[in-house]
């Protein structure tokens, strides 16, 4: 129990970089989103044309 405790609290102290490294994903993804929307966008705007 004692070291599960201590790798909790291990793993508890890194806890915070793995939140911001899942918000820069998070960012990193929402952009890639963003990009494609516009591409399909430009893209149909062509087809229209």
């Amino acid at each position: 129990l004692l070291a599960e405790d201590q790798a909790w609290m291990e793993s508890s102290s890194d806890s915070d970089q793995e939140i911001n490294a899942n918000m820069v994903f998070m960012a990193q993804i929402e952009k890639v989103l963003s990009d494609s929307e516009a591409s399909s966008l430009s893209a149909d705007e062509k087809i229209s044309e």
